[in-house]
C-alpha cells in the first residue's frame, strides 16, 4: 500500500511533536525528582517508571498515527523532536512545570493539613470521652504506685538479692511483654 507524500509529512510532523512530548516527559520526571529530593543512584525504580511511561506513550503514539509500524525517518524524527525540545523550549518548559509541580505540591500539602485538622476535629469528642472514662482509673494506678513506694523502701532492705533479681528478671519480662 502506497501512502502520499504529504501524510509521510504529516507523520514526520508528529514524530517530532511525540519527541517533543518526550521531553516533556523527561523535564516533568526530573522535576519530581527535584521536589522530592530524590538521591540519584546509578539506577532508580522512578526511572524504570520513567522508561516505562515513556516506551507506553511513544509506542501508542506511533501505533495511533502510523499503524505502529517503525521506519527511519519516524526514528529521526523523534530525534528531531527531542533535539529541537532541549535546544529551544527547555528552558522555559522545565521553569513552567517546576513551578507547576511546587505548587501542586504546596496544594497537597494544604489539602493534607486540612484534612488531618477535620479528623482532629471529628475525633476530639471521643479522645474526650475517653480520657474522662479513663481518669478515675489512671488516678487509682498512681495512688497505688505511691503507696507501693511507701512500703516498697523499708520492704527492699529486708528482702534478699536473689529474690531481687527474681523480681527484676519478672519484671523486664513483663515490660517486653507490654511493649509491642
Amino acid at each position: 500500500m502506497t501512502e502520499s507524500v504529504t501524510g509521510q509529512l504529516m507523520l514526520f510532523a508528529y514524530t517530532i511533536l511525540t519527541g517533543i512530548l518526550a521531553g516533556l516527559i523527561y523535564d516533568f520526571y526530573a522535576g519530581v525528582g527535584h521536589l522530592m529530593r530524590l538521591q540519584k543512584k546509578v539506577f532508580t525504580v522512578g526511572d524504570f517508571l520513567f522508561w516505562l511511561v515513556l516506551i507506553a506513550v511513544v509506542y501508542s503514539l506511533l501505533l495511533y498515527y502510523n499503524q505502529g509500524e517503525v521506519r527511519f525517518f519516524v526514528l529521526l524524527g523523534l530525534g528531531v523532536g527531542a533535539g529541537l525540545y532541549y535546544r529551544y523550549l527547555r528552558r522555559s518548559a522545565k521553569g513552567v512545570l517546576w513551578w507547576l509541580l511546587e505548587q501542586t505540591a504546596r496544594l497537597l500539602r494544604l489539602a493534607w493539613r486540612l484534612i488531618m485538622l477535620l479528623l482532629a476535629v471529628f475525633f476530639f469528642p471521643f479522645r474526650l470521652f475517653f480520657r474522662v472514662l479513663v481518669f478515675p482509673f489512671k488516678l487509682v494506678g498512681q495512688l497505688t504506685g505511691k503507696i507501693v513506694q511507701l512500703f516498697a523502701r523499708p520492704l527492699k532492705k529486708t528482702v534478699p538479692p536473689p529474690v531481687k533479681q527474681f523480681c527484676h528478671r519478672l519484671f523486664a519480662r513483663w515490660q517486653r511483654f507490654k511493649s509491642p
